[in-house]
C-alpha cells in the first residue's frame, strides 16, 4: 500500500508566510559537585549497607565504587580545568588528608612485608580501594563546591536524607519489621543476618545501616546540620524545616543504643554554647515537650535507657578485656602498625575503631587520623562568626558532625561500616569546602607570577609541574630516601610456620568397658593442667590469634602453646582434650628442632604427674602426637606489592615535599617583598 502523498502547506492568499525560527537547542551541562556528592549521598544512605558486588568483597558498595569515579573526575578537573584562585589558598583538610592516606600507604606497606594469611593479604587491598574512594569524596567535597547556594543546596539534601532514614528506622521499631531484607537489587548481594536486632523489649532499628550501632553515628553526624539549617532558615515552611530534626531526634532515642544517646549530647554541647538565648530557651521547652510525648508514646522506654547505664554489660566487659592485650599487638611494629584492614575477628574484636587504628596503623597512623579530624573540626569551628549568619553558625554544625563520628568510632569499628565511614568522610570533606566557601583571597594573590612563578601555571597539573621543575633537588633528595627502604623489601624473606596437636586419651585398660569413663571431656581438665604446667616453664608467644594462625600476628620467631577453644572470644568452649602447638621461625631446621622438643617436653609433663601419684601404667592417661609427622609450610612475603607501595610513597612524599618547599620560598619571597 501507498503511502499518503503530503505537500507543504501554502500561504493564504493576500497574506504573506511567516518564517518561525526554532530556539536553539539547550546546551547539556555537565553534573556540578554538588550534583555528583548527592547522587554518592543516594548511594551511601538508601541502598542497604550490606548489599554490595560480591566479587570484590570489602569494597563492593555501590557508593565505594562511585566514589573512585569521583576521584577520577577530580583528578580529570585538576589536570584540565582552571582554577587560579587556588595559587595561594591554604587548604588544611586536604593536606592533613594527604598525610593521613600516606600513613596508610606506609601501614600497606608493613603488611606486604609481613607474612600474613590470604584473607589478610586480600583486605589489606581492599583497604586501599576503601580510601581511595574516600579521597574521593574529600577532595571533591573540599575543592568543587564553589558557592554558598551550591553550598546550602548539599547540606538541605544531607538534612532531608537523613530525615528519611530516621523515618525508616521509626517504621521498623513501632513494626518490628525489617523491611530491608525484602528489597532485592540485581547485581547486589547481601552480606548482613537480616531480621531485627532487640534489647529489652523494644526493637533496635537499623534503617538500611548494617547494625544500630552504624544507624546511631550516621543520626548523630547529621544532626546538627539538619538542626542548624531548621534554625536558620526560618523563610521555610515549618514541616519541611523540623521534620529532618525531629524524624532524627526521635528515632535516635528509640534506637536503643547508648551511642545515639552519646552522639546527641556531643552534639548539643558543641551547639548550644553558639545559640542565641531566644533559641536556647525554644530548645528547653522543645525538649521538655519531646521527653513527654516519648514517655506518653512508648511506656517502659525510659527504664530500658537508664538500664543502659547502669549494671553489668557483655558488650562493655568484652571491650574492656581486651585492652590487655593491645600492647602485645602494638609492640610487634609501633610506628606504622600491621596494615589497615588485617586486624579481622579472627584475631581480636576489640569494638574500638582508635585500638583498631593504633594497631593497623601504628603510632604514626592514628596521630594522622586524629590530625585530620582535629584540622576538620577547628577550622570549621573558628569561623563561625561570619558576616553570613547561616554560614556562620553552620561552622560548629560541621564541627559537631566530625566530632560525632569520630566520638562514635571509640565504640564500634567504624572502618567496617561503609555508611558510618562514608559519612565522616563526607563531612570532613564539607568542612574542608566551608573554608572555601567562606575564605577570600587578595586579588594580589590570583596572579601566579605575582610570587616567582609562571603565570600560566593556572591549571593542577600546570603549578604541580612547575612546583617540581623549581625545586627538582627537593624530590630527587626524598627519592633517595626510599631508594634503600626498596632494596630491603626487594630481598625480605618470609617464615617457616607449622601447628600440631598432642592429644590425650583415656587408659581404656582401666575403666573396665565403661564408656563415660573415656569420654574426651573428662580428660579436658588434666590436658589444661599439662598446658599451664608447660606454659609456667617456657617462653609462650605474647599474643595468640582467636582462629588465625600465629604467623599471621606479625610474629617471626614464636612458640604458642594452648587448649583449643571451639568457642571465640565472647565465649570459650574447651572441649577437646588436645594441647595445640603452633611455630614460627626464619628456616625450616628450628621449626623441626623446637617441634621435637616441645613434644618430648608435653610427654614428660604428661607422665611425670601420674608417675608421682604412683598410678599404674596401664591406667594412665597417654599423649599423642597428631600429626606424627609435622608439616613445615613456608609463609612468604608480597615483595612486588611492597616495592609498588614504596615506590607509589616515594613519589608522593616528593611531590608533596617539593610543593611545601616551593610555597614556603614563594611565602618568604611574598613578605620580603611588603617589608
Amino acid at each position: 500500500m501507498l503511502a499518503p502523498e503530503t505537500r507543504a502547506a501554502e500561504p493564504l492568499p493576500g497574506k504573506q508566510a511567516k518564517s518561525r525560527k526554532l530556539p536553539p537547542p539547550r546546551k547539556l551541562q555537565s553534573p556540578d559537585a554538588v550534583t555528583v556528592l548527592s547522587i554518592y549521598l543516594f548511594l551511601l544512605v538508601a541502598v542497604p549497607s550490606d548489599r554490595g558486588i560480591a566479587p570484590l568483597g570489602g569494597a563492593g558498595s555501590l557508593s565505594t565504587i562511585f566514589g573512585l569515579g569521583i576521584l577520577l573526575w577530580w583528578i580529570w578537573h585538576q589536570v584540565r580545568h582552571q582554577r587560579p584562585d587556588e595559587f595561594r589558598r591554604v587548604q588544611p583538610v586536604r593536606i592533613a588528608f594527604v598525610i593521613f592516606a600516606l600513613a596508610v600507604l606506609a601501614s600497606y606497606t608493613v603488611a606486604a612485608l609481613s607474612s600474613l594469611p590470604f584473607i589478610d593479604q586480600n583486605a589489606s587491598n581492599l583497604v586501599l580501594v576503601n580510601v581511595a574512594s574516600y579521597a574521593g569524596v574529600v577532595l571533591l567535597a573540599n575543592d568543587g563546591i564553589e558557592s554558598r547556594e551550591r553550598f546550602l543546596v548539599l547540606l538541605r539534601r544531607i538534612a532531608l536524607a537523613g530525615g528519611l532514614y530516621a523515618a525508616l528506622g521509626l517504621m521498623q521499631f513501632f513494626t518490628g519489621l525489617n523491611f530491608v531484607d525484602s528489597l532485592q537489587i540485581p547485581g547486589l548481594a547481601s552480606g548482613g543476618t537480616g531480621g531485627v536486632d532487640t534489647r529489652g523489649d523494644f526493637v533496635r532499628p537499623e534503617s538500611t545501616a548494617r547494625h544500630a550501632l552504624e544507624y546511631a553515628a550516621v543520626l548523630s553526624m547529621i544532626l546538627p546540620i539538619a538542626l542548624t539549617m531548621a534554625i536558620g532558615e526560618s523563610r521555610k515552611r515549618m514541616f519541611i524545616r523540623w521534620f529532618p530534626t525531629a524524624a532524627i531526634l526521635m528515632a535516635a532515642f528509640l534506637s536503643v543504643t547508648r551511642s545515639a544517646l552519646l552522639g546527641i549530647i556531643a552534639v548539643l554541647l558543641v551547639l548550644i554554647p553558639t545559640w542565641e538565648p531566644a533559641v536556647k530557651k525554644m530548645a528547653i521547652w522543645a525538649a521538655c515537650g519531646g521527653a513527654v510525648v516519648m514517655y506518653a508514646l512508648v511506656p517502659g522506654l525510659s527504664g530500658t535507657i537508664l538500664g543502659m547505664f547502669s549494671g553489668n554489660d557483655p558488650s562493655v566487659d568484652s571491650r574492656t578485656d581486651s585492652y590487655s592485650v593491645v600492647g602485645d599487638y602494638l609492640s610487634i611494629s609501633p610506628l606504622f602498625g600491621r596494615g589497615l584492614g588485617t586486624m579481622g575477628p579472627q584475631y581480636r574484636i576489640f569494638d574500638n575503631q582508635y585500638i583498631g587504628f593504633i594497631i593497623e596503623t601504628g603510632v604514626i597512623g592514628t596521630v594522622a587520623f586524629s590530625l585530620l579530624v582535629l584540622t576538620a573540626m577547628v577550622t570549621t569551628f573558628l569561623r563561625r562568626r561570619a558576616p553570613d549568619p547561616l554560614i556562620g553558625a553552620l561552622g560548629p554544625a560541621l564541627s559537631a558532625a566530625v566530632m560525632a563520628g569520630a566520638l562514635l568510632s571509640a565504640f564500634f569499628d567504624s572502618f567496617h561500616f561503609p555508611q558510618a565511614v562514608g559519612m565522616l568522610f563526607l563531612m570532613i570533606g564539607l568542612s574542608g569546602g566551608h573554608w572555601n566557601i567562606r575564605q577570600t583571597v587578595p586579588a594580589e594573590l590570583d596572579a601566579p607570577g605575582a610570587h616567582g612563578g609562571d603565570p600560566q601555571e593556572n591549571t593542577g597539573a600546570r603549578r604541580l609541574s612547575g612546583s617540581l621543575r623549581r625545586r627538582w633537588y627537593v624530590g630527587l633528595a626524598v627519592l633517595l630516601i626510599f631508594i634503600p627502604m626498596a632494596m630491603v623489601a626487594r630481598s625480605a624473606p618470609g617464615v617457616y610456620y607449622a601447628k600440631f596437636n598432642i592429644e590425650l586419651q583415656a587408659p581404656p585398660g582401666a575403666t573396665k568397658g565403661n564408656a563415660l569413663r573415656t569420654e574426651a571431656s573428662s580428660v579436658v581438665h588434666f590436658a589444661a593442667v599439662v598446658q599451664r604446667l608447660y606454659a609456667d616453664g617456657h617462653v609462650n608467644a605474647p599474643v595468640v590469634p582467636t582462629s588465625a594462625p600465629l604467623y599471621g600476628s606479625g610474629l617471626r620467631n614464636a612458640v604458642a602453646v594452648y587448649l583449643p577453644s571451639a568457642g571465640g572470644q565472647w565465649q570459650t568452649n574447651f572441649n577437646s582434650p588436645a594441647i595445640a602447638v603452633e611455630i614460627v621461625k626464619s628456616n625450616p631446621q628450628d621449626v623441626i628442632l623446637t617441634a621435637e622438643k616441645i613434644t618430648a617436653d608435653i610427654e614428660k609433663l604428661v607422665v611425670l604427674p601420674q608417675a608421682q601419684m604412683g598410678i599404674w601404667e596401664k591406667s594412665r592417661i597417654t599423649s599423642e602426637r597428631q600429626p606424627a609427622q609435622v608439616t613445615v609450610e613456608y609463609i612468604p612475603v608480597r615483595s612486588k606489592y611492597a616495592l609498588l607501595a614504596i615506590a607509589a610513597l616515594g613519589v608522593a612524599t616528593a611531590m608533596s615535599s617539593a610543593i611545601v618547599v616551593d610555597r614556603g620560598i614563594r611565602q618568604l619571597r611574598r613578605i620580603r617583598k611588603r617589608n
